[in-house]
């Protein structure tokens, strides 16, 4: 059984383009930051949601209100 690769996605508007912010204490002296580089969303902060890439679209559309 093969494990499937996951993918980070913000938790305010489901976008993949979550990054870590980097700095020389990260992890270390304080939590990780991570920054939604979508321009609409802005999000910063400690958590990302963590999903399989066939879910990241639905798990989009219910963040964002648009469920089928």
């Amino acid at each position: 059984m093969t494990k499937k690769q996951k993918i980070r996605v913000c938790p305010r508007c489901g976008s993949s383009k979550i990054r870590e912010a980097k700095t020389s204490v990260s992890g270390w002296l304080v939590p990780t930051t991570y920054y939604c580089s979508d321009e609409a969303c802005g999000y910063s902060g400690p958590v990302y949601v963590e999903v399989e890439p066939d879910e990241a679209e639905h798990l989009r559309r219910v963040i964002n209100g648009n469920e089928d």
